[in-house]
């Protein structure tokens, strides 16, 4: 870290680098600089200082440090999101940067969990479980070759095999966090310090939940405990258009139902397979919506009898089989999609969830939307895709792309009445940031506010950890 001098001026800045060395802090302006932004166009503070820990007890130090000087201190990991979650909200916090804490902690096969640090990426997880012969279920955000475990369970992140298994929280089973006091909490199964880490559900209630979407503003987590499954070598691929997006929903709803697939996604006009996969509708005018189908099983017959059940499904709703070029290139071009897409602009999106039968009603009023701002001649392109997610309900990652900076204010204005569209069709962000903050507040219950600050207070009373976060922007 420290190529670039140090400016020596933080008051903290002796004391931490008492706790962890020279090499691992940093406040000179261009470093800081560059940890003020994720990989949304949103802005915040730049932080303070810039620390990264290799251990538990390194935290535990810095915790009680920024406690004791009532220093605010925010927590990050790759800094993938696209919602501004890891970014300061006031001056001169201390930032923690995960990335150094990335071991595999314990493999335990007897209870199928593996526990990992807090800044260890997807990626490579997916690679060393690979190497022992297992899977995870949710296999991290689109963005896993940056994005690290703890970072996607603060901001309740979606992305690879949650159509099978859920969003990333639903795989976790305990977790390790430092409190404002210092003090380590293990939760699940961790409250017995004679225990095995294989249940999240034991004894009391469930702790690892409250700390699962706080955006790191009720302790560092340190550790993660994760479900893992035998590595399943049988893959099935398909996809499969239609001439109404009605009809495309009515299929996807009912394969994610029934649980077929470890992947199912829904383009839900030719514009979004259009900038996705160029060309790929070229041949099929008839064509308005589609989705792109994976199966995954340690059975070859079993994941190519579940296709054709997909495929009777889709057949059954007016589908017309497309082969499976669009299917395969997701699935297996895992984590490298995402970068691609920045050749059409800047991001600006609207992830949230919402149920399945929703997609065709808010869709249109989106349409309705670009064609108000005449968005296609004017050269903007959008991405309005759906992801399933265990059981019956959906991703919406409706994105819009700037072509240039110059035209930022222009597609500001559509992309803001697409995210009041959003929630008053009944969306539910499931993350919140500076990107959806002061909508969903204005929409919350008083009684679930006053509850989570209940709890802030209790757990942080001196408001150390992420200040302002859920608070409005």
């Amino acid at each position: 870290m420290n190529i670039v001098r140090p400016a020596r001026s933080h008051p903290l800045y002796d004391d931490i680098v008492g706790i962890v060395g020279e090499d691992r802090v940093n406040d000179n302006q261009v470093i800081i600089s560059s940890y003020s932004k994720d990989a949304s166009h949103l802005t915040a503070e730049r932080p303070g200082i810039v620390v990264m820990p290799e251990s538990v007890e390194e935290i535990q130090a810095i915790v009680r440090l920024c406690a004791a000087h009532k220093v605010p201190l925010v927590s990050a990991g790759g800094r993938n999101g696209i919602c501004g979650a890891c970014l300061p909200r006031v001056k001169n916090a201390v930032m923690l940067d995960m990335v150094k804490m990335d071991n595999i902690v314990k493999l335990d096969e007897d209870v199928m969990t593996v526990t990992v640090e807090a800044g260890l990426r997807w990626a490579e997880l997916i690679h060393r479980l690979d190497e022992r012969g297992y899977k995870l279920g949710f296999r991290g955000p689109y963005g896993g070759n940056v994005g690290t475990v703890a970072g996607s369970i603060s901001s309740n992140s979606i992305g690879y095999a949650a159509s099978k298994f859920g969003p990333a929280n639903e795989g976790v089973v305990s977790l390790e966090v430092v409190l404002a006091n210092g003090e380590i909490l293990r939760t699940g199964t961790g409250w017995n310090p004679d225990a095995q880490l294989f249940g999240r559900y034991s004894a009391y209630n469930d702790l690892t939940g409250l700390f699962l979407g706080d955006y790191g503003t009720l302790g560092v987590k340190t550790k993660v405990t994760l479900k893992i499954y035998p590595k399943a070598e049988h893959l099935a691929f398909g996809d499969f258009g239609f001439k109404t997006l009605e009809d495309a929903t009515a299929a996807f709803l009912e394969i994610q139902k029934r649980g077929l697939t470890e992947e199912l996604n829904l383009l839900a006009d030719r514009q979004s397979t259009d900038t996705f996969f160029p060309g790929f509708l070229d041949s099929h005018p008839e064509i308005n919506a589609m989705f792109a189908a994976v199966v995954q099983e340690d059975d070859e017959g079993l994941a190519r009898r579940k296709m054709e059940i997909v495929r009777e499904v889709a057949l059954k709703h007016g589908a017309k089989d497309l082969g499976n070029f669009a299917s395969q290139m997701h699935w297996g071009e895992m984590f490298n999609l995402v970068q691609p897409l920045f050749n059409n602009g800047f991001w600006l999106n609207t992830c949230h969830l919402r149920p399945i039968p929703s997609v065709p009603i808010v869709m249109k009023r989106l349409w309705a939307i670009f064609k108000k701002y005449n968005m296609p001649k004017n050269g903007v392109k959008w991405i309005a895709s759906c992801l399933g997610s265990e059981r019956a309900y959906t991703t919406g990652w409706f994105t819009i792309f700037t072509p240039h900076r110059d035209r930022m204010d222009e597609v500001l204005r559509v992309w803001n009445e697409m995210l009041d569209v959003i929630i008053e069709t009944g969306g539910c962000p499931y993350w919140s940031g500076m990107l959806w903050e002061n909508r969903v507040l204005a929409r919350t219950d008083k009684t679930f506010l006053d509850t989570y600050r209940t709890v802030k207070r209790a757990l942080d009373p001196d408001n150390i950890f992420n200040p302002h976060v859920f608070e409005g922007v």
